[in-house]
């Protein structure tokens, strides 16, 4: 799997998975997942690029159910369908590129500044509109618990 999703994003980035490799598990993503992840890179991905000036690293998009789990992702988390991916801004600080991000018209379902860490970019289902959350999200008071604040 090296097939381009779009000029600057491969399929093979948007499902590589160390958790995978590390347990042996199998993240092929279904067509319907492949389907989304193209819309991803076309919607927020390949534009995020174009306006930053910056290249994108992607540390997790497509997650298996398996995957999912064992990373302790959101059970109904937009990863195992292929609508998200969690990304770095390769010279850019964070915030900068969160608040860029957010401030501009891009179609995002959500936008999440994670742990300051990375950020997590979503595209709505087909046949719904975009949301446009923003948020912030810390570890919560519990293993494995999320706590999430809206960003005005």
């Amino acid at each position: 799997m090296t097939n381009h999703l779009s000029p600057h994003f491969t399929l093979d980035e948007l499902v590589f998975s160390q958790k995978a490799l590390r347990l042996g598990l199998d993240n092929t993503p279904p067509p319907a997942a492949v389907t989304y992840l193209e819309q991803l890179c076309a919607l927020l991905l390949e534009p995020a690029r174009q306006m930053l000036g910056v290249a994108i690293h992607i540390d997790s998009g497509y997650r298996s159910l398996a995957i999912n789990s064992d990373v302790g992702g959101d059970p109904h988390s937009a990863h195992m369908e292929g609508r998200a991916a969690d990304c770095k801004f390769v010279g850019m600080p964070l915030r900068e590129a969160f608040d860029a991000l957010r401030s501009n018209g891009l179609p995002y379902d959500r936008i999440i500044i994670e742990c300051d860490a990375w950020i997590h970019l979503a595209i709505a289902q087909t046949g719904s509109a975009p949301r446009r959350v923003a948020e912030t999200a810390k570890a919560g008071s519990r293993p494995g618990s999320w706590e999430y604040e809206l960003v005005a």
